[in-house]
């Protein structure tokens, strides 16, 4: 009997040791935005991606609409390895590194063209370069439109139409800088609060793409214009805490290098295909949308009044002109 006893416990033993060392390693991935925006579609398939390479060896947990905390904390937790990964607007990623709000210079990039060469090859070993030192590794770009302008008043068709008006911005020196440059005014509000800042009319307008707007619900937040201005594209990364990487097998490492790298081309692929689509509905819902009548006006504006303002807080000219010249660009004088 005690020989049986004895047996029956080591079998349990060894499955409960068997069960354990077959558990699947779980990460979880923070994301600001709603499962349905550009941010939500690169989450899904670095999920996908990983867990199908890995044959469910690794599994992604993923929580929508800051379900872990806004943008800013979940980027401190990864950056001290607290936390594996989080996918949040650039404008949140400057504070811990300055060269990054480079990205955020307006008409920095003329198309998405120019955005795709901009985050690729030799331009994001670069940017790269950047993010590691200060703690984190960008697996994907998540491309989420330029951010076109909207408010709840009336139609901006060109630059005087902006004056006077409130709008919500990210806690971001360059985009503040911006839409005092055009005549705005400016107000720094953290994405999660910024549904309610403009139902309540704390400010008149915000700027997203098309995707974004449609799924944060905006037209129900009274803003009912919007205007296509392509000062600045809204680029999302996602990114992984260095200190995690660094501990982990090389094979796992590739695992999520290449997990971003086809969420990348998933996310582009989204927004060159469900933009247009997006725009549709937003317009036979209601939304107004206007062409400026004079962007040179405002590109003028900002290579004039932002970019010498602001070229020190993002790393100073050299280091402007080292990533226009990896992107094949003009030197800035």
């Amino acid at each position: 009997m005690l020989v049986k006893k004895l047996l029956a416990f080591a079998a349990m033993c060894a499955f409960m040791f068997t069960a354990q060392a077959n558990a699947a390693e779980t990460f979880r991935v923070a994301v600001g935005d709603p499962e349905n925006s550009e941010q939500g579609v690169a989450a899904i398939a670095f999920k996908k991606y990983v867990e199908e390479k890995s044959n469910g060896n690794v599994q992604i947990q993923l929580f929508f609409n800051g379900a872990l905390g806004d943008e800013s904390e979940c980027l401190r937790n990864v950056q001290k390895g607290a936390m594996p990964f989080a996918v949040a607007g650039i404008a949140n990623l400057v504070p811990f590194e300055k060269k990054l709000g480079l990205l955020t210079l307006p008409y920095l990039f003329d198309n998405l063209d120019e955005v795709v060469a901009g985050t690729n090859g030799a331009a994001a070993e670069l940017l790269n370069s950047y993010a590691i030192k200060s703690g984190f590794r960008v697996l994907t770009w998540t491309y989420s439109d330029f951010r076109y302008i909207s408010n709840s008043k009336h139609p901006i068709k060109n630059i005087n139409d902006i004056k006077d008006l409130k709008f919500r911005v990210p806690q971001s020196a360059v985009l503040i800088e911006s839409y005092k440059a055009f005549g705005g005014s400016p107000t720094p509000i953290s994405w999660a609060e910024t549904f309610t800042a403009l139902q309540q009319d704390v400010v008149d307008g915000q700027c997203y793409g098309y995707i974004g707007f449609e799924a944060m619900k905006f037209l129900e937040a009274h803003q009912k214009y919007l205007t296509e201005v392509h000062y600045t594209y809204q680029l999302q990364p996602l990114v992984m805490s260095e200190r995690v990487y660094r501990k982990m097998a090389p094979d796992m490492q590739k695992l999520f290098v290449d997990a971003g790298k086809y969420a990348q081309e998933t996310v582009l692929n989204y927004v060159k295909n469900d933009g247009a689509k997006a725009k549709a509905n937003l317009i036979k819902a209601g939304l107004v949308v206007d062409v400026l009548e004079d962007e040179p006006v405002w590109k003028k504006a900002a290579f004039e009044k932002v970019w010498p303002a602001m070229a020190d807080f993002v790393g100073g000219k050299d280091a402007i002109n080292a990533y226009l010249k990896v992107c094949g660009k003009p030197a800035w004088n």
